[in-house]
């Protein structure tokens, strides 16, 4: 990313989120104009580095939005399971470690599903550990519960996100850990990430929740 001149992420490790991201946009060949949705953009960390990609319709919500001056991108303060945007106008939704922090996976993948186009993507990664990771309540990043997600719990979510309709184009497969990369609150973990994507034709596979 630094040889091709690209903004890094605060987080050094979630470099490797955002170099991921940027491998799917092009194996989907999304175009620069695509409406692009950070779900949870924090820092604009993710908008900053697609805006550097020369990607020109870009949009972040949060709970909280820091003032910033760019015209890269356009920001909302509302909650990212109940959005403002209409039905089928996002291209591409993507948010970047954000669910583990108390959201409503149901309530998240619903209305993610309603927000993007048929064929739009939903590209989310998050904290994970193959075996479950305690964590203790008094724990709270940014005023919020966290969750270190399990595979029985990804593969719950999975499950989750087709039931409201999506598919999963990329491999499904959860692999197996090798390496904790990630340190955090003295836990020791790593990073999943998951692509779905709405049908082309919607009415073909009607959500059951």
């Amino acid at each position: 990313m630094q040889q091709s001149n690209l903004p890094t992420h605060i987080t050094t490790q979630k470099n490797w989120d955002q170099w991921l991201l940027a491998q799917l946009l092009q194996n989907y060949s999304v175009d620069r104009h695509s409406k692009i949705l950070d779900l949870g953009c924090g820092d604009y960390c993710t908008l900053e580095f697609l805006a550097a990609l020369g990607y020109t319709n870009l949009h972040g919500i949060d709970l909280t939005i820091k003032a910033v001056e760019s015209s890269a991108y356009q920001l909302y303060e509302r909650d990212i399971t109940a959005t403002s945007f209409s039905d089928s106008s996002i291209d591409v939704a993507v948010s970047i470690s954000v669910i583990e922090h108390g959201v409503n996976l149901n309530d998240f993948f619903q209305e993610a599903y309603r927000i993007l186009k048929p064929g739009g993507l939903l590209f989310v990664t998050t904290d994970y550990w193959q075996n479950k990771i305690s964590i203790e309540d008094s724990i709270q990043p940014f005023g919020l519960s966290w969750t270190v997600f399990s595979s029985s719990e990804i593969e719950t979510a999975i499950e989750l996100a087709q039931a409201n309709g999506f598919l999963l184009p990329e491999n499904s497969e959860i692999p197996a850990c090798t390496d904790t990369t990630v340190t955090w609150y003295k836990k020791d973990y790593t990073f999943l990430a998951l692509t779905f994507q709405k049908p082309q034709f919607p009415e073909m596979a009607t959500p059951t929740m």
